[in-house]
């Protein structure tokens, strides 16, 4: 197979001019009075978690907000990091990806966990900023990190593990992710802040990410985070895992997070959703996620999403485009929208009107959502893959990246 030299176009993509999110809403909230009974039944489950406008958006999709809003309302509540340490990479994130609406909901309540007016702009101009303590910063660093390289680097980790269990990292690069996921959703659809959301990000500090992108993975090395080994699975695990008792080891991504069994019970739904109930063709599923395991380096979605790209029907020729990108020519034009659509949102964390134009003219409200959590939610799942150091599993060899992709 023929493989491009693509790498100084994927490291062009972090230097983009900035964007702001969509002028108006692309897709409108399902209003109150015209909600079936499973949309007022996830509007009653989820709207208490503090977004309501763009819960009422998600409800366009009932399966898709079933799927994805626990882990929003984990990350936000529930998670294992200290109230303060989740505020701060909460609305790092919301800075990051310049998402005012999540910024609007982070700046307020118990999200905020008391940070003071002073605090908040010190969150937004990140952890080089003074004042910060030492693992603060690198808990903002950390955030950093993620949204430029989609992996925390040896030197943040070490120093968050000094503090940190297992299942507090696992959480943090969690809730980088999935809110990454979220705002480019949100920008995309053009929510609107409600109107008693009266925060917003703090003015006159230009943008800046304290991070580099650098390459660097941990493929071939010991990984920071192990699976878990058969011999310490729960009867629920070796149900889960090996329910005919055929001794066969687990995929290497699966025994890993499940250490953290609160945040996995409410991760794996996503990715359920993405690969078994979503709108979206084989196809058009698997040029999304082969595409941001390309802009993410990371070579396990690459193996395990290449695989299925040809059980789909991709060519070498499709293959190739997918990991050159849109602007390599050629190509079904839904196709080539889709991945305009996943490197922008990469990039900017916004699709553009162009690109959205096109992607509405093939698909429906519920497609369009599929799209967006699709590129989302497999961002946020190589942050978490990257991070940990996943090793590839024994039948990935030769789906393993081109040597240019490295």
């Amino acid at each position: 197979m023929r493989y491009l030299r693509v790498l100084p176009a994927i490291v062009a993509l972090v230097v983009a001019p900035l964007l702001t999110r969509a002028a108006s809403p692309r897709v409108a909230p399902v209003p109150e009075n015209q909600r079936t009974d499973e949309q007022r039944a996830l509007a009653a489950r989820f709207a208490s978690s503090g977004i309501p406008n763009a819960v009422a958006t998600y409800l366009n999709h009932p399966s898709l907000a079933d799927h994805i809003l626990p882990f929003e309302h984990y990350v936000s509540f529930d998670s294992t990091l200290p109230a303060r340490h989740r505020a701060l990479a909460g609305l790092r994130t919301a800075w990051l990806t310049r998402s005012n609406y999540l910024w609007a909901h982070w700046a307020t309540g118990p999200r905020r966990a008391g940070l003071t007016n002073d605090e908040l702009r010190r969150v937004a101009q990140g952890p080089d900023a003074k004042g910060w303590d030492t693992f603060e910063a690198a808990v903002l660093r950390a955030a950093d990190e993620l949204h430029i390289d989609s992996f925390v680097s040896d030197v943040t980790w070490r120093a968050l593990s000094a503090r940190y269990d297992t299942n507090q990292l696992t959480d943090l690069v969690d809730t980088v992710g999935t809110l990454t996921m979220h705002a480019g959703a949100i920008n995309s659809l053009g929510v609107e802040i409600e109107a008693d959301a009266t925060e917003r990000p703090p003015s006159g500090i230009p943008y800046a990410v304290a991070a580099a992108r650098t390459n660097t993975r941990l493929l071939g090395k010991e990984p920071r985070i192990p699976p878990l080994e058969p011999k310490d699975w729960t009867p629920e695990q070796r149900k889960r895992f090996d329910p005919n008792g055929t001794g066969q080891r687990a995929a290497n991504v699966f025994v890993t997070f499940v250490r953290n069994p609160p945040a996995d019970r409410v991760r794996g739904p996503i990715n359920q959703h993405i690969l078994n109930s979503t709108t979206l063709s084989v196809r058009q599923r698997e040029t999304l996620l082969m595409r941001i395991g390309v802009l993410c380096r990371s070579e396990y979605e690459w193996a395990a999403h290449s695989r299925l790209g040809r059980r789909a029907g991709m060519t070498d020729v499709d293959v190739d485009r997918i990991i050159a990108g849109p602007d390599s020519g050629g190509g079904d034009p839904v196709e080539l929208a889709l991945l305009r659509a996943t490197d922008e949102l990469y990039r900017d964390d916004l699709v553009s009107d162009r690109t959205w134009g096109a992607l509405a003219t093939a698909f429906d409200k519920k497609q369009l959502l599929d799209v967006l959590i699709a590129v989302g939610g497999y961002r946020s799942t190589s942050m978490a893959i990257n991070s940990a150091g996943v090793q590839l599993d024994a039948n990935m060899a030769e789906f393993r990246f081109p040597p240019l992709l490295r």
